[in-house]
């Protein structure tokens, strides 16, 4: 079917122009901590954009642009209203994202703080933002706004078979990630950094997936990484030299330095 009339069978809804890469840091709300912001909007289960620049590489077909505009939205709705760290973890503007890190210990770094970790409708919505982009901070694929376009390095799986000093060592070997907050346009409408690229992002799955955890965003070698797109293949005690998470929490259970005001329902 041509790409163009299975899209028309959807509902439409047209975003007004705009790059969101200029769009500024709303600032912090009374809601949620200061280095923390508030996400708020309708999540569709199916959200759909028309791809008018397909490449493919050695394994796959990626889209590093899409049709400015139009977006065709279906399926369940949820409403989301929750406060995110603005960067991934440990969520401090120039700091190292944290790797090698498994689901269940994203919930336990997460859970010691009075948050959890986010769902993958929180992640969705706070990276297409109020006009359900198809990338964080816009329309194509801008290689020079994220850091999202490292040459991948051969890995050696043999050292990662075991959590031990020889597994660290060659996520170290392996990094190409940078400090949080480096690229200042690489945010979303919320002032949520670093959502492609970087840093491969824990978030709890869909009730439907076979995982509790899923990873979400790519990282620094996947430069068409979109706001959609979940890699639920793993266990939640897997770790990489790329899996990392950022934190989420209910509005108003935390005070504007992250203290806890209140337990969440």
């Amino acid at each position: 079917m041509d790409p163009l009339a299975s899209l028309l069978a959807f509902s439409f809804a047209l975003a007004s122009p705009g790059d969101a890469s200029t769009s500024l840091d709303p600032g912090p709300s009374p809601e949620c901590p200061k280095d923390m912001r508030l996400v708020t909007g309708t999540h569709f289960e199916e959200v759909q954009h028309l791809c008018v620049s397909p490449q493919e590489d050695t394994k796959d077909t990626h889209c590093f642009s899409y049709f400015e505009g139009i977006t065709a939205l279906e399926g369940a709705t949820t409403p989301i209203r929750v406060c995110m760290d603005q960067y991934e973890a440990p969520n401090k503007k120039g700091a190292k994202p944290l790797v090698m890190k498994s689901y269940n210990s994203a919930k336990k770094y997460c859970g010691d703080r009075g948050k959890r970790v986010c769902t993958e409708q929180e992640w969705e919505t706070a990276c297409e933002g109020p006009e359900y982009l198809p990338l964080a901070y816009g329309w194509s694929v801008d290689k020079k706004i994220c850091n999202s376009d490292k040459k991948w390095m051969p890995v050696d799986w043999d050292k990662f078979k075991a959590l031990d000093d020889e597994a660290n060592a060659e996520a170290e070997r392996l990094w190409q990630g940078t400090p949080s907050g480096r690229f200042p346009g690489c945010a979303s409408a919320f002032g949520i950094f670093d959502m492609m690229g970087n840093v491969e992002e824990w978030v709890t799955s869909r009730s439907h997936r076979k995982h509790p955890g899923s990873l979400m965003g790519g990282f620094w070698a996947k430069p068409w990484t979109g706001c959609r797109g979940t890699n639920d293949a793993h266990e939640p005690s897997f770790v990489f030299y790329e899996t990392g998470f950022r934190c989420c929490a209910e509005p108003g259970t935390l005070d504007e330095n992250g203290k806890r005001t209140k337990k969440p329902d």
